[in-house]
């Protein structure tokens, strides 16, 4: 028996959220944390057990005993955790942003847990666990490390950040195969953008694939809240006329497979492109405004005006990381 691999040392939980772990293997265990008890069984080859939710705190342990075996893990907080997702201005790293040379403040408690990843050059693995404000931040999401800067300083609490992006990723590939069909949306191949046929991205971009290899490694883990920060990769006119329902039906399947279903979530509208001013680009940027009235508790947040616009990859993050932290102010 083990324990998933986000389980480990330093790791965050999402305060006023139930306080989900789960694992593999066959036979019967004991999970004890914050003094409280969870015995179980595992049905088939997946066990589960659920504490009730925590206020803000730590540093506790976890102990396991799993199948004879015991594993203790220190130092884990109850704080904020966001899940930091989408795509390439998702994944660009403080390292590539005008904010590269900011030093880690070591009275912010901020860490960040990447699961595995498609591209095998990315630093930050599964099995470096969860690691800490200091630990190669150049290497962190930049949205995310500004975002648990703003949040850590102001709440004065722990920010976990997970990540969950592919750079050139389409919408399609981050629900279930077959989503959108179903849901009678059926473009040609002449109607989508040529991120989902180009030879570097076409594994990812692979209808349901990133739901399946990328989404579900965190499945059911919980957090305060999700960042979405997609869309490049789906503007082509036909694409924007049914993006704003496609992103709603994602966050339809995303809140149910988290078991949360008033999970918050900030949706970034893509920036203004120099090259890209058609009617496509600008159909994308007016469904991640318009998705705001077909959920509930979403929010979306302008960059167009704070970000640079000759660039697909803005450098300046920091305000857009301010914008997120306001949004979050108002679940």
């Amino acid at each position: 028996m083990k324990l998933d691999r986000i389980f480990t040392s330093h790791m965050v939980f999402a305060a006023g959220k139930p306080i989900r772990i789960w694992g593999e293997g066959t036979g019967c265990g004991r999970i004890v944390f914050d003094g409280e008890e969870m015995h179980f069984c595992a049905v088939g080859n997946r066990w589960e057990v659920e504490f009730a939710p925590r206020p803000y705190g730590g540093p506790y342990k976890l102990r396991a005993e799993l199948g004879g075996e015991t594993v203790v893990l220190e130092d884990i907080m109850v704080g904020e955790v966001y899940l930091i997702a989408g795509q390439s201005n998702m994944q660009f790293k403080l390292k590539e942003s005008n904010s590269a040379d900011m030093a880690a403040d070591p009275s912010l408690d901020i860490r960040f847990y990447s699961p595995e990843r498609l591209e095998a050059n990315e630093p930050v693995k599964p099995e470096d666990g969860w690691i800490r404000n200091g630990d190669r931040i150049g290497d962190w999401t930049a949205v995310g490390y500004l975002l648990g800067n703003l949040i850590a300083r102001k709440k004065g609490v722990a920010v976990g950040l997970v990540a969950c992006y592919q750079g050139a990723s389409c919408i399609e590939s981050w629900v279930p195969e077959g989503t959108f069909e179903k849901m009678g949306i059926c473009l040609t191949p002449e109607q989508k953008h040529h991120d989902h046929f180009a030879t570097l991205f076409l594994k990812w971009n692979e209808d349901g694939y990133l739901y399946s290899f990328a989404f579900r490694q965190i499945v059911p883990f919980q957090f305060n809240a999700v960042i979405w920060y997609q869309g490049e990769s789906d503007t082509t006119v036909a694409e924007g006329e049914v993006y704003a329902s496609e992103l709603s039906k994602m966050i339809d399947i995303w809140r149910e497979d988290l078991r949360d279903r008033a999970l918050p979530f900030v949706i970034v509208q893509i920036a203004d492109f120099i090259p890209r001013t058609d009617d496509g680009w600008r159909l994308i940027q007016k469904a991640q405004t318009d998705v705001q009235s077909l959920q509930e508790k979403v929010i979306t947040v302008i960059s167009r005006d704070i970000c640079e616009t000759d660039d697909i990859h803005p450098k300046t993050k920091a305000p857009l990381a301010e914008r997120i932290a306001m949004a979050l102010e108002k679940f």
